[in-house]
């Protein structure tokens, strides 16, 4: 039967794990011997016996990576451990931490945050995190979402131009090396309150939970934050893709004349799929037609301000082949290079002239 009471739910969250009980009646033997403690906690199982993988990087930061379960169903609940501190370490996945009751620290790529009861904070994957112990009176669950969740009917909200989808699709496809985390405070009378609420309910509704609707709520959840966030940022947002957009143009200017999108791609730690859809959104064009205005326009510069030949004016703006370039140059100005060049000589004898 469907949990229908939101205090039955927060009293089964609430139930003492085996690594609780043993922490309650044991709290020495992890406390001293922090260094440990990834060890501890892979070995043992959580609430739904369930195994947590971990293990260490090339750096030696303790990874936490989808076991199997959350492999299949490319996302889990879990509620966080009590008593025990947690050291630094990153997620091969998504996590939303929010705060169901009581308060708790973390740590996030070096930066100390307190959060409360009704606090949401979701993290990239692969960013650095710890966190003091939770007392007694402390619940938060993390929700945990994989890649391979956003896949189907989640796409067309990452198709959405707004500050949770680029934050999202920066996490899953940027190879940027420099990771990002999102706080925001649920209102206890907002609509994202109700969704998380129904959303725990189902999940721990165990003999008849609905995975339709444990993703209906999932995707609700996300567009009401959209919704939200976005409009308490949209200053900030704005500033950013203006950054972004100025440093595209001039990285493009200073290299267009043997540039590539994978090659751009790189140098931005963005995967090309989202670098041409940023190009797309912020320019209004696709990166074939933004290099070929400034390719054109480097031509046209060329040909007025030196006394280069056509035909090495074609290789110095990048172009290979004589006929495409006489071809899209046309198209651009309405006559040849030669013509454009005659009639810029034309011009300038009729100025002297007067």
């Amino acid at each position: 039967m469907r949990l229908n009471e939101y205090k039955n739910l927060l009293d089964i969250i609430d139930k003492r794990t085996g690594i609780e009980e043993y922490l309650m009646q044991n709290p020495e033997k992890v406390l001293k011997n922090p260094k440990q403690q990834p060890y501890f906690l892979g070995n043992k199982l959580d609430n739904n016996n369930r195994k947590i993988i971990m293990d260490k990087d090339e750096e030696g930061i303790i990874t936490s990576y989808p076991n199997n379960e959350l492999k299949t169903n490319k996302f889990a609940i879990r509620r966080k451990t009590k008593y025990i501190p947690i050291l630094k370490h990153k997620h091969e996945y998504i996590e939303i931490v929010y705060v169901l009751e009581g308060s708790f620290i973390q740590e996030i790529n070096g930066r100390q945050i307190e959060m409360n009861k009704g606090d949401l904070c979701i993290l990239d994957k692969n960013v650095l995190h710890s966190s003091l112990p939770l007392s007694d009176s402390d619940m938060v669950v993390n929700i945990i979402l994989t890649p391979e969740f956003f896949d189907g009917i989640f796409m067309h909200l990452l198709s959405d131009d707004n500050y949770i989808s680029n934050f999202i699709i920066n996490s899953l496809y940027s190879k940027s090396k420099v990771q990002n985390f999102l706080i925001h405070h649920v209102k206890n009378d907002s609509v994202i309150k109700m969704i998380l609420e129904n959303l725990l309910l189902e999940y721990y509704s165990i003999e008849i939970k609905s995975s339709a609707a444990i993703n209906g709520y999932l995707l609700i959840l996300f567009t009401e934050l959209s919704r939200e966030i976005t409009s308490n940022t949209g200053e900030l947002i704005k500033h950013e893709q203006h950054k972004i957009k100025e440093k595209i143009s001039i990285y493009i200017r200073n290299r267009y004349k043997e540039i590539t999108l994978t090659e751009m791609a790189d140098h931005f730690h963005f995967h090309p799929s989202y670098l041409s859809s940023l190009v797309k959104r912020e320019f209004g064009k696709n990166f074939k037609d933004l290099l070929t205005d400034v390719r054109m326009s480097e031509a046209s510069n060329l040909l007025e301000n030196t006394d280069m030949t056509i035909e090495n004016i074609v290789f110095e703006v990048g172009y290979t082949n004589y006929s495409h370039f006489y071809k899209v140059f046309k198209k651009t100005y309405s006559m040849t290079p030669n013509q454009y060049k005659t009639s810029i000589i034309n011009n300038r004898n009729l100025k002297a002239k007067y």
